[in-house]
């Protein structure tokens, strides 16, 4: 997703507007200081899936389970909800 470029004077101009539209339309604003990337303005919502994604990103086993769970479902090693189910209600899980 593109951010917006604002310029700072702009968004001096416009914060409530902008904290508005960042928060109801997950908008990103980059903000300028003489044309150079000064601040970026993101939604809280967005700020904190943000740095979940990182933390996901960050812990190695959890990626390797990511692959192995992509190369399963590319290589079509899959189960279906009736059958991941029906192993769940044999094993008293369910």
């Amino acid at each position: 997703m593109t951010a917006t470029v604002v310029p700072l004077a702009d968004a001096r101009a416009r914060l409530s507007g902008i904290v508005e539209s960042a928060g109801s339309t997950h908008e990103r604003f980059t903000i300028t200081r003489n044309g150079v990337p000064a601040a970026v303005l993101l939604s809280a919502d967005d700020y904190d899936t943000m740095r979940e994604m990182i933390e996901i990103l960050a812990d190695d086993e959890t990626v390797a389970a990511i692959r192995e769970g992509l190369a399963d479902l590319a290589a079509g090693r899959v189960y279906s909800q009736a059958e991941v189910e029906a192993e769940l209600r044999r094993s008293g899980r369910l």
